[in-house]
């Protein structure tokens, strides 16, 4: 029987080069999206556009709940919604929130309260401004 040389390397087994060979796909795979989506998905602002989904009778006032969606390509941060009620032209109340992060493509829900009946009134939601993040 002979003895190994504890100086000479051991051979690579078949299995750790199959795992090599998975991390270089997953790695050049991962490289790969990342400069597709990049190519489809030209930089441009945030677009934010706001919807009101639901409301609610509160025990100390009125409930709007709203959908923000930004279906532009890039992600904003700090998105300031206002909302306010209108009857014959003029503003009775006004009400705003803000939506710490807000992802490209994607959608956030929140709420704005109010003293007066939302019911009774024109209600408009809008996205005020926002801050790159």
């Amino acid at each position: 029987m002979t003895e190994k040389d504890p100086k000479l390397p051991e051979a690579t087994s078949r299995l750790e080069w199959l795992v090599a060979a998975m991390g270089a796909l997953l790695i050049l795979g991962t490289i790969g999206y990342m400069i597709a989506h990049g190519l489809r998905h030209p930089e441009a602002p945030p677009d934010v556009t706001v919807t009101q989904t639901s409301g609610a009778v509160l025990s100390d006032g009125f409930l709007v709940e709203f959908s923000a969606l930004n279906e532009g390509n890039a992600t904003a941060a700090n998105v300031t919604v206002s909302g306010a009620l209108i009857q014959d032209g003029e503003v009775v109340e006004e009400s705003e929130t803000t939506l710490d992060y807000l992802p490209e493509q994607a959608h956030r829900t929140g709420g704005l309260f109010f003293t007066n009946d939302p019911a009774s009134y024109e209600v408009q939601l809008r996205a005020e401004g926002y801050i790159a993040p």
